[in-house]
């Protein structure tokens, strides 16, 4: 993406010392970049997601043979909300993950 915005930007150098109309170019770079900032919005996301992801296995895997006790603390880290309904809920974790029981 990078490399194709750098190309565009030469481009339109090129076509602006030539007098030529270079709207088009300057459109599609514009384009370009708000994709390319897009994308780096979205795996920001998704990198924040996977690590606490990684963190929740973590402490599974710390934890699995251990009795679990109420801890408010992690509760509150782990769990975005909980829905009841009449004959069952859900868990909505803050990673996305939703769990009917």
């Amino acid at each position: 993406m990078n490399k194709l915005l750098e190309e565009k930007q030469k481009e339109v150098i090129s076509l602006a010392n030539k007098g030529k109309d270079y709207d088009f170019l300057a459109d599609e770079i514009d384009k370009l970049r708000e994709e390319r900032q897009s994308l780096l919005v979205e795996d920001a996301s998704l990198s924040g997601e996977n690590e606490r992801i990684d963190e929740l296995i973590g402490f599974i895997r710390r934890n699995k043979y251990r009795t679990l006790l109420y801890d408010d603390t992690l509760v509150r880290k782990l769990i975005q909300n909980v829905t009841v309904y009449e004959k069952h809920f859900v868990i909505s974790f803050k990673s996305g993950i939703e769990i009917e029981v």
